[in-house]
């Protein structure tokens, strides 16, 4: 019974740390979308620069790109973030 609980109170943990990751990569991509650089990035969402550049990475992998420019093209013409 108590390994149950252990075992899904990781897998909570774990699915709300890819939650706040998958949330973080769509708030870098509005701000590319918006042209802002990455220092600016980081310091509008209060994490580091080089956090900034392994999220984007994570995002070029995920759409199947080469570079973050084509991140931010796909994410116009399907309008994955708003411009607000």
């Amino acid at each position: 019974m108590i390994i149950k609980l252990l075992a899904e109170k990781i897998a909570t943990e774990y699915e709300k740390i890819v939650k706040e990751k998958e949330i973080n990569e769509i708030k870098i991509l509005a701000l590319e979308v918006k042209g802002y650089r990455e220092l600016n990035i980081a310091e509008a969402l209060g994490i580091e620069v080089v956090t900034v550049r392994y999220h984007k990475i994570k995002i070029v992998e995920k759409l199947g790109l080469e570079n973050i420019k084509e991140a931010v093209i796909k994410a116009i013409k399907l309008v994955l973030v708003n411009f607000d």
